[in-house]
């Protein structure tokens, strides 16, 4: 199946808004914050959180799409590959900004389930979009 490259732009920029918005959800109800101005600077984070997204992923991930619609492969699965293999990188400079130093045994971040949930649930909120945006 074959779709559109605005389509694929639209869905990659909608794939992340779920998942911020229970996290920040999350976040406000195990902090007990209900204040407004709480409530604001979360969301404000977690703005700044889909910022860093669009500028890190969404171009390597709409170079990944596009060839794979070339060929007519985009599916659940190879978006689900394509997530894990852009999260890599970023969960590694994420855990270096956080300790300063490198983890030396990388690979077992893929052992960590929600790690791997992170990295999977906008992978699949990308192909639900997908396929709303192309019907």
């Amino acid at each position: 199946m074959k779709y559109e490259k605005e389509k694929i732009v639209k869905a990659l920029l909608l794939a992340p808004l779920p998942l911020l918005f229970f996290t920040a959800l999350f976040f406000i109800i195990m902090n007990h914050e209900y204040s407004l101005y709480s409530i604001l600077v979360v969301f404000a984070g977690h703005g700044l959180f889909y910022f860093a997204y669009c500028i890190l992923t969404v171009p390597f991930s709409f170079m990944i799409s596009v060839l794979l619609n070339r060929y007519s492969i985009v599916s659940l699965l190879t978006s689900c590959i394509s997530a894990l293999l852009i999260a890599m990188p970023f969960f590694i400079v994420f855990v270096w900004s956080h300790t300063g130093e490198l983890y030396k045994e990388w690979w077992k971040m893929y052992t960590d389930i929600p790690t791997m949930l992170l990295a999977l649930f906008p992978s699949l909120c990308y192909w639900l979009f997908l396929i709303k945006l192309k019907g």
